[in-house]
């Protein structure tokens, strides 16, 4: 099932751009959801990481979930969601509606012989799209930005990894392709006038251009496509004259640590126009990041 949604409430605007400087350790957030319900719980692993357990309770979901609930989590016992990853319909979905964002009259102008046989009927060439024309290699658009950016993000994905990878080779390459195909906003985020699109997967999928909560979510939902465990970060950065500012990035899942990744703050904008590729925020420690980024919300998107 398609993971559980949220978005901000108010968009971050000052994202600092430069090298920081290190202050005190803060210590980790507090969640805004519940990311281990009965229904994403990796009992299996759950067990199997914790051998005093599986002795105890063997692979008995309800116990084991019963203990992670009102022990495990307070004895710093890490559980695992269990492994998704969508398919890329899912993109057209909204509200259990799974064919909501989908272009109907286009897919039937791009195609004339569905065109001939459904006419623009969205109901008979959504059915076609989904059990036939996706193996066919036939092209869907979306009615929204969004979803054309979110259908490019499955096409890159499929591009820039493969299933030989390991899941750290993916995480490098999805934050190398968004920073050298990305440009902070910067003349929009000097003016004031920053455009919804920087916000958005649009704006580094579509524009490729964005201020700090796009290039978060984009790096998000690629980790939600290629199917490892990440989570959003939003809080306050201080960057290297000691000006703090709203902010968000990123989190993953990597065996049993989380590691922090911040793709806007590897990507400076630079003095002399250049692109800059760097890994100073890449799959860190907690303990690296808070020295300069104190998080205060850590969500899933998607």
């Amino acid at each position: 099932m398609r993971r559980p949604w949220r978005i901000l409430a108010v968009a971050l605007t000052a994202c600092a751009l430069l090298h920081l400087s290190a202050n005190c350790v803060h210590a980790e957030a507090n969640y805004t959801y519940e990311r281990i319900t009965p229904e994403t719980f990796d009992y299996v692993r759950y067990a199997n990481d914790n051998p005093d357990l599986l002795s105890a309770y063997g692979y008995d979901k309800s116990k084991l979930y019963q203990h992670y609930q009102t022990a495990g989590k307070a004895e710093g016992r890490l559980a695992h969601t269990l492994p998704y990853k969508p398919g890329r319909i899912a993109v057209f979905d909204y509200l259990g509606d799974e064919s909501y964002y989908f272009d109907a009259k286009r897919y039937a102008d791009d195609n004339p012989d569905l065109k001939a046989v459904f006419g623009y009927d969205k109901v008979a060439l959504w059915n076609h799209y989904k059990t036939r024309g996706i193996q066919e290699g036939r092209t869907a658009y979306g009615t929204s930005y969004n979803v054309d950016a979110k259908l490019k993000v499955f096409d890159t994905a499929a591009s820039i990894t493969n299933d030989s990878m390991s899941e750290r080779d993916k995480i490098k390459a999805v934050h190398d392709w968004i920073i050298n195909h990305t440009q902070y906003d910067k003349a929009n985020y000097d003016k004031g006038t920053i455009p919804d699109d920087s916000y958005s997967i649009a704006g580094v999928m579509l524009n490729g251009k964005a201020v700090c909560s796009g290039y978060a979510t984009t790096f998000d939902y690629f980790m939600y496509v290629l199917g490892i465990e990440h989570e959003q970060v939003s809080g306050e950065a201080t960057n290297s004259k000691g000006i703090p500012g709203d902010h968000s990035w990123n989190r993953v899942l990597l065996g049993n640590q989380w590691y922090y990744v911040d793709c806007t703050w590897d990507d400076p904008v630079s003095s002399d126009g250049k692109d800059v590729l760097r890994y100073t925020y890449f799959l860190i420690s907690n303990e690296q990041i808070s020295k300069d980024h104190v998080a205060e919300e850590i969500y899933k998107t998607y």
